[in-house]
């Protein structure tokens, strides 16, 4: 026989069951699971709250300044596992400054998140960004260096070579595509603003040491007409833009530019227009890493647009090969671009400062100019 009280109090749970709803709690008196954490323990986490509270909102004063950042301390200890900046990271903030260790005063880089979005302005404009660089790189010869592992590079802007009888553009185009390929170039113009909006946005010191670079130089921004547009061009940031797709890698490196900031754009692409897509898996192994951290930009477990500055000249990092998983296919590949001035343009300028004009016209090329198929020599 039952206890009458049992049957009261299975009575009166009942009732409430009944007028409680799925989302309503108690609280468990009976709770073996708590963490009793011991004075010196608590002190010490607290210590550490408050050091991290502090570095952010001095870094924040200098980066990110439109936005609250998340905070990550990056050692150079080897890890068992690398550390993986990838969706997860951006679940408190889309912005990331990362730090050497415990110096809030060294910072490695920062990283902004750009999930897919069409009613955000910001994405729709990378967004276009990414189109035209990409089919602007499929117009122009396939790079290389001793640092290229695989895949496709290739160059937009000004950079040293470029000189009178030689193209930046691929023969072979056809007038369809040079017609194209002219519509684009006048685009480069705004987006050279919105380069220097997102720069800004990143840190005004990346703006005011990159201008200062370009004005010491005298060198024109990859999106100017001539040479000499830098003197009229109130956003001279960079003189030309890296562009990588087709399963890119390379050897890790410190790069010998002359930008103090390196800007850099990553997203998934459509192959045949450049539009930014998901990742084809969520996978990782494909991405950007600075091997003295041990820690990787994972791209494909990121879906989205992702944004890094970086100290490129300073900072060791190479781009890691895809997986199988991630590996282009006739739909999709992985694109890639980063704003620089070339170590090799600052050193013609340098000699070209110091020349008439009548001369420096004949050394150097227009951007109509470099769009125009290559001149074959006459034959003696």
């Amino acid at each position: 026989m039952q206890d009458p009280a049992w049957e009261e109090e299975k009575h009166l749970s009942d009732e409430e069951n009944d007028t409680m709803s799925d989302e309503e709690t108690e609280i468990d008196e009976n709770d073996p699971y708590v963490l009793d954490l011991p004075q010196d323990s608590c002190a010490t986490l607290s210590e550490r709250a408050r050091k991290t509270l502090k570095q952010t909102l001095f870094l924040s004063k200098s980066y990110f300044t439109s936005s609250k950042p998340f905070l990550l301390r990056m050692s150079q200890k080897k890890k068992n596992i690398p550390f993986s900046i990838e969706l997860q990271t951006f679940a408190s903030s889309k912005t990331v400054i990362v730090t050497a260790g415990g110096c809030a005063k060294k910072v490695l880089f920062l990283v902004q998140f750009h999930p897919h979005d069409s009613s955000d302005p910001t994405f729709n404009h990378l967004s276009e960004l990414i189109e035209d660089l990409y089919i602007m790189s499929n117009h122009r010869s396939n790079l290389k260096n001793k640092n290229k592992i695989s895949g496709r590079m290739s160059g937009i802007g000004f950079r040293g070579g470029y000189e009178k009888g030689k193209s930046a553009v691929r023969k072979d185009l056809k007038p369809s595509q040079l017609e194209l390929e002219t519509n684009l170039q006048n685009k480069l113009p705004r987006h050279n603003q919105f380069i220097a909006d997102r720069f800004r946005h990143f840190s005004e010191e990346a703006v005011a040491k990159n201008k200062q670079a370009m004005k010491e130089f005298g060198i024109p921004s990859w999106s100017d007409e001539a040479w000499e547009s830098y003197k009229n061009d109130p956003t001279p940031l960079c003189s030309n833009v890296i562009v990588t797709s087709n399963d890119f890698s390379n050897k890790p490196h410190c790069d010998k530019d002359k930008n103090i900031f390196t800007y850099g754009i990553f997203s998934y692409i459509d192959r045949s227009t450049g539009t930014p897509i998901l990742p084809p898996s969520s996978t990782r192994g494909h991405g950007i890493r600075f091997p003295d951290y041990d820690c990787n930009i994972n791209f494909g477990t990121t879906p989205g647009i992702i944004e890094v500055l970086w100290k490129s000249n300073d900072i060791c990092h190479h781009t890691i090969g895809p997986p199988e998983e991630l590996k282009s296919t006739k739909k999709s590949t992985h694109f890639g671009c980063s704003f620089q001035i070339s170590h090799r343009l600052v050193a013609r300028a340098l000699k070209l400062k110091c020349l008439p004009e009548e001369e420096k016209k004949k050394r150097t090329m227009t951007r109509e100019e470099r769009s125009k198929k290559k001149v074959s020599k006459k034959k003696k």
